[in-house]
């Protein structure tokens, strides 16, 4: 049987994008993870990126962003309370830029450009951030070296350092995805009614069941991982000391624990409280009403997913994607 499709209003309400941004935050993981889809934490990012823009768009400017973010936040930290705690601190820089940048809808499209630049080019150098903090540079140099190894035994002259490379096109994606949002988003106002022909709304018939995350078991999973990592470094490069790589080690996991436990609990709490403090003043059921209806949001995204999935390749299925959530937000919302 067809499922039904919808007609679409252009006039959306600033709650059902409130909904679509803690969704990108909470919901939309679990999506993706249940598809098997790649390149996920650019997806949510650019998820995020576009709803922000989209609520200064129907709202004529930055008035509902704040309010918008308090509870977003209240939101992940409800439904995703497992999510690590740079994830909150991406959150909060979307939100802040977001509120700084679309003071009025004066210079739109070039304020999108730079927004989504920020944004994507924020998550990556953050990541990176990470990891140099975690593992040092004393693997870093480690790896460049067992990396010129392999490519000099596969008979190729090569110079330079691998992980400056892999950083390099790393932000270099990031970036070329930020200028692609940039340049699309301020054509999604218009190509809305277009896409709420051709996407249906289908009666969800399974509950999509949301992974289950053990922090210790992931810790100690990433370990194992990393042990061997760094034994293939070792038979790579002979002349690194064990003692060396036993810094390294113990290093990485205490830095690791240090964040997990008491750095990011620490931020989360100060998340919570700052959320709280801005959410004081508004109408607790508008919260209320975005937590109950994530769990059929989900539903209906999982629903979805599996048909364009199934319908739609390359570019076409990812504008699908993007330009469904504002579709299935206003029937939710009716």
């Amino acid at each position: 049987m067809e499922p039904n499709s919808i007609s679409f209003n252009r006039n959306i309400s600033p709650k059902g994008l409130i909904m679509l941004w803690a969704f990108a935050e909470s919901g939309i993981g679990g999506v993706l993870h249940a598809l098997k889809l790649p390149f996920t934490g650019i997806f949510v990012g650019g998820v995020a990126v576009i709803s922000i823009a989209l609520l200064a768009y129907y709202s004529g400017g930055r008035k509902n962003i704040l309010k918008a973010l308090a509870i977003v936040l209240l939101v992940k930290l409800t439904v995703s309370p497992h999510s690590p705690w740079q994830a909150y601190v991406a959150v909060l820089f979307q939100g802040y830029l977001g509120y700084l940048l679309f003071k009025s809808n004066t210079h739109y499209n070039l304020k999108c450009m730079v927004f989504s630049i920020l944004c994507l080019l924020e998550s990556a150098i953050q990541k990176i951030l990470l990891a140099l903090l975690i593992y040092g540079m004393q693997l870093m140099e480690a790896v460049d070296t067992a990396g010129i190894t392999i490519i000099k035994a596969m008979g190729i002259n090569a110079n330079g350092s691998v992980v400056t490379f892999i950083f390099c096109t790393y932000i270099f994606t990031h970036l070329l995805v930020g200028i692609i949002l940039g340049k699309w988003i301020p054509n999604i106002p218009e190509q809305i009614d277009l896409f709420a022909d051709k996407i249906p709304i289908q009666e969800v018939n399974a509950h999509l069941s949301k992974p289950k995350y053990n922090n210790l078991k992931a810790i100690f999973a990433g370990f194992f991982i990393f042990i061997l990592i760094l034994s293939i470094i070792k038979i790579l490069v002979p002349d690194l000391k064990i003692l060396d790589l036993v810094f390294i080690f113990i290093r990485s996991f205490t830095i690791s624990l240090g964040l997990l436990f008491v750095i990011g609990p620490f931020i989360k709490f100060a998340i919570m409280k700052y959320a709280k403090s801005r959410t004081l003043s508004m109408d607790n059921q508008e919260l209320n009403a975005i937590i109950q209806d994530m769990p059929k949001f989900t539903d209906q995204a999982y629903t979805l997913f599996v048909w364009i999935n199934k319908t739609y390749s390359g570019v076409t299925k990812f504008k699908n994607f993007y330009s469904w959530f504002v579709i299935v937000v206003h029937k939710i919302q009716e």
